[in-house]
């Protein structure tokens, strides 16, 4: 008997921990921030939606616009670590290998394929440019068959999730030709890290400080390089020269001049740069 009553306990755990099991979410394999979003997003908003910057600090919008260049991260809602600060409940993945939600508006999506935001509100889609933002590779395929449909502007998609290795930034540098040659590519490096700054308020405040102090520095001394070999030149010829004393006394005073518009310039522009 105590056989039989072994046998269905072994019987019973072996269909029901698997099921168990199964009905455990995995976790993402990500490491994410706790973030706010608009109240408007907080109903609508779905596991693996990718978020954009906003103009308020901690706070972030599904994205809606393609190649967003203020995209930041997905949403996730079981990362396995989390970072939580005051006040923020949401959690967005910026590194790692996590479910996004992406749809066929750009093609089928094929394993390896860079994948970047949407017009369509917090959805993914394949990069089909070598210009603009992209949220990383795809680790999986999607094809016109899979997910379930999805009615866009008249037109019908499909909509599901894949696993994406996230990876944000501009496109590759292999794309150089096609995106503009080296000042295209420089432009998008640019943007990225300016949209890296305006995320966090006290590094936005240390960078412009850092560059009004540039822009005074290079002006000052800048005027000095170009203007003051004038008046240095100037005062040698008086003596060589006395005849031409004044005409080359007022060179000099309007060389300094100069000195001091050019110097007078780029304190005016750092300062602005400090009040914007």
């Amino acid at each position: 008997m105590r056989k039989v009553w072994l046998f269905l306990i072994i019987f019973l755990s072996a269909l029901v921990i698997p099921s168990t099991l199964q009905a455990q979410a995995v976790p993402d394999f990500a490491i994410a921030t706790t973030y706010s979003i608009p109240e408007k997003d907080l109903k609508e908003i779905e596991d693996g939606d990718i978020l954009s910057i906003t103009a308020k600090e901690n706070i972030l919008e599904r994205t809606t616009n393609p190649y967003d260049e203020k995209m930041y991260g997905v949403y996730v809602t079981n990362p396995q670590i989390v970072f939580r600060t005051s006040g923020n409940n949401m959690p967005v993945a910026r590194v790692g290998e996590v479910d996004v939600n992406v749809t066929t508006l750009s093609g089928a999506i094929a394993r390896g394929d860079f994948i970047t935001s949407s017009k369509i509100t917090g959805k993914g889609q394949k990069a089909s440019l070598a210009e603009g933002y992209l949220l990383g590779i795809a680790l999986s395929d999607f094809s016109e068959k899979d997910g379930t449909e999805l009615k866009f502007e008249n037109k019908s998609y499909r909509q599901g999730k894949i696993k994406v290795a996230i990876g944000i930034g501009p496109s590759s540098l292999s794309a150089i030709n096609s995106s503009g040659g080296f000042l295209g590519t420089a432009r998008q490096v640019g943007l990225s890290f300016f949209s890296l700054v305006s995320a966090n308020k006290e590094a936005e405040k240390i960078f412009r400080y850092i560059l009004s102090a540039l822009v005074a520095i290079i002006s000052i001394l800048g005027g000095i390089y170009f203007f003051g070999r004038n008046v240095t030149k100037g005062i040698e010829s008086i003596g060589r020269n006395p005849l031409a004393k004044t005409t080359i006394q007022t060179m000099i005073i309007i060389n300094v001049v100069l000195i001091g518009l050019v110097s007078l310039g780029g304190i005016i522009l750092s300062l602005t740069i400090l009040a914007l």
